[in-house]
C-alpha cells in the first residue's frame, strides 16, 4: 500500500460523541427553610461531531493530478492547494506542486516547470514523508528537454572505452552524450544522466535518509545540436512504504506490470525508430524490470515490423545484418580493446534468453548493425542466429541496456554509428505459462 502521511490526532471517521447532561432539581417544600424555593432547571450541552478520516490519495475533479485528503486547516498549514472535496465533504483534496527551488516531504507531490523555462539550474528537493519510506517513483507525465548530441566529427580514438593517443584505436564522436540539457537525481545509484523526450516514462530509486534533489541543468547554447528544445516538464513523485507489497526489485530503474502483448519497454529518449530523431543515450546502465504476474513463469520479447526498433543500429540497419547476433563481442571491447569498431560498447542483455523452442541463445545483443529479428531476414542471412521471439524464465524478468560514452566514426559506411541509427529499442513483451 502507498505510505500515508501522518494522521491527524482526532477520532475515527463516523464516530459521533453525543453528550447530553440533564440536571433536574426538584422542588423543596421544607417549611423550615424559607430561603429555599422550588426550582426546576435543565442544562443541555450541544451535540459535538468529531471526525477522523485517513489521509488517502484523492483525485482532483476535472484535472490530471492527484492529491492527499486533509482537513482545510491542515492543507493550508502544509502549504498545499485546496483542489476540491474528499472524505464525503469533510476534507479537501490537497495538492502539492513545486517549482524551481521548492522542497516537500509530502506523498503525491508534483515538480512542474514554469510557463517560461530559463536556462541554468532548476531543482526541487524531495524528502521522505516518514521513516518507513523505502522507494520513490517518478512519473514523467511530461518531460521535454534538449536531446543528446548528434555530432559526427571525430574527437579522438578509444581503446577499452577510453580516449587514447594511439594509432590502433577506433575513431569516435560525442554523439548520444547529453551535452546541452541534463536531468539527474542525487543520493541514489540507479538512474544515470538522462536528457531528451521522456514523456510517459517512469523511474524508481531507493529512498535515502537524506533528501533527493531532482536536478535540471539547462544549457543556454546548443552543444552538438542545431537548437535547444522548448523545455517543459511535470513529474509526479510517489513514495512507497517498506511494507508495500509491490516494491520494485533492488537495482531496477523501471518496474512494469502486465502480461499481455500490448506492453512495451523502451530505452530513454526513444522516439519511434530510425529517422525520427530519437537516439539512445550515452553512458547508460538501464535495468528494466517486469513483474511476474500470477500463474506466469516465462516472459517473451519481440519487436514490431521495424527491425531498427531494436538493436543499436548503424547508418542503414539492413535487415540481414540487423538480424545478426554476436554475443561474444557484446558489452566489452575485446582482448585488444578495439572492439568499439564492432559497436561492442553498446548492448542489450536478456538474462536466460532462449528461442521459443527452449533452445538457449546468447543473452547479449549488440553491434552497430546487430539486434533482434522477429521475421525471416533477407536471403543469405545467418538464419541460425535468428529468433522470432526470445523468451526467458529467469527471475526477476528484466532487460538490461548498457551504452558507453562514444559512437564510432570509422570503418565501413554502414558501421558509422555516429552518422545515424543509435535509436535504442522498443520491445514488446508478454508472459506465458510454462
Amino acid at each position: 500500500m502507498l505510505a500515508s502521511p501522518k494522521q491527524p490526532t482526532i477520532f475515527d471517521f463516523g464516530i459521533y460523541l453525543l453528550i447530553c447532561i440533564c440536571i433536574s432539581i426538584g422542588t423543596s417544600t421544607d417549611v423550615n427553610s424559607a430561603e429555599e424555593s422550588s426550582r426546576q432547571g435543565k442544562v443541555i450541552l450541544p451535540i459535538f461531531q468529531v471526525i477522523r478520516f485517513p489521509n488517502d490519495p484523492c483525485a482532483v475533479s476535472g484535472g490530471s493530478k492527484n492529491g492527499t485528503c486533509y482537513t482545510t486547516e491542515e492543507c493550508s498549514n502544509k502549504g498545499g492547494t485546496n483542489a476540491g472535496s474528499c472524505a464525503s465533504g469533510f476534507g479537501v483534496c490537497c495538492t502539492f506542486t513545486l517549482n524551481c527551488g521548492g522542497s516537500a516531504s509530502e506523498n503525491c507531490t508534483y515538480f512542474d516547470s514554469s510557463t517560461t523555462v530559463a536556462s541554468g539550474a532548476c531543482k526541487a528537493k524531495i524528502c521522505r514523508c516518514s521513516d518507513n519510506i523505502c522507494q520513490i517513483r517518478l512519473d514523467f507525465s511530461n518531460f521535454i528537454i534538449s536531446g543528446p548530441s548528434t555530432a559526427t566529427t571525430s574527437i579522438g580514438k578509444i581503446l577499452g572505452g577510453d580516449l587514447v593517443s594511439v594509432a590502433n584505436g577506433a575513431l569516435v564522436a560525442e554523439a548520444t552524450q547529453c551535452l546541452t540539457d541534463t536531468f539527474t537525481i542525487t543520493n541514489q545509484e540507479n538512474l544515470p544522466v538522462i536528457c531528451g523526450i521522456n514523456s510517459g516514462y517512469h523511474v524508481y530509486f531507493d529512498a535515502s535518509e537524506n533528501c533527493h534533489d531532482l536536478n535540471f541543468q539547462l544549457g543556454n547554447v546548443a552543444n552538438g545540436l542545431t537548437t535547444v528544445a522548448t523545455r517543459s516538464w511535470s513529474i509526479k513523485v510517489s513514495q512507497y512504504s517498506c511494507d508495500y507489497e509491490n516494491l520494485a526489485p533492488s537495482g531496477c530503474d523501471q518496474w512494469h506490470f502486465g502480461s499481455d502483448a500490448s506492453n512495451y519497454i523502451r530505452t530513454f529518449n526513444f522516439q519511434g525508430g530510425l529517422g525520427n530523431g530519437g537516439r539512445h543515450l550515452a553512458n547508460q546502465h538501464q535495468q528494466i524490470c517486469i513483474r511476474r504476474e500470477t500463474g506466469m513463469c516465462r516472459i517473451c520479447y519481440s519487436v514490431d515490423a521495424r527491425l531498427t526498433d531494436i538493436g543499436i543500429t548503424g547508418k542503414t540497419g539492413a535487415p540481414a545484418a540487423a538480424a545478426s547476433i554476436a554475443g561474444t563481442m557484446c558489452c566489452g571491447y575485446g582482448l585488444d580493446g578495439a572492439g568499439g569498431l564492432l559497436g561492442g560498447g553498446d548492448c542489450i542483455i536478456i538474462p536466460g534468453a532462449e528461442k521459443t523452442g527452449a533452445t538457449a541463445v546468447n543473452e547479449s545483443y549488440c553491434g552497430s548493425l546487430m539486434g533482434l529479428a522477429t521475421a525471416a531476414a533477407a536471403a543469405g542471412a545467418n538464419t541460425d542466429a535468428l529468433s522470432k521471439t526470445v523468451c526467458s524464465k529467469q527471475y526477476p524478468f528484466r532487460v538490461e541496456f548498457n551504452s558507453d560514452l562514444w559512437e564510432v566514426t570509422t570503418g565501413a559506411a554502414d558501421n558509422m554509428e555516429a552518422e545515424g541509427g543509435n535509436t535504442g529499442f522498443k520491445i514488446r513483451y508478454f508472459q506465458t505459462t510454462c
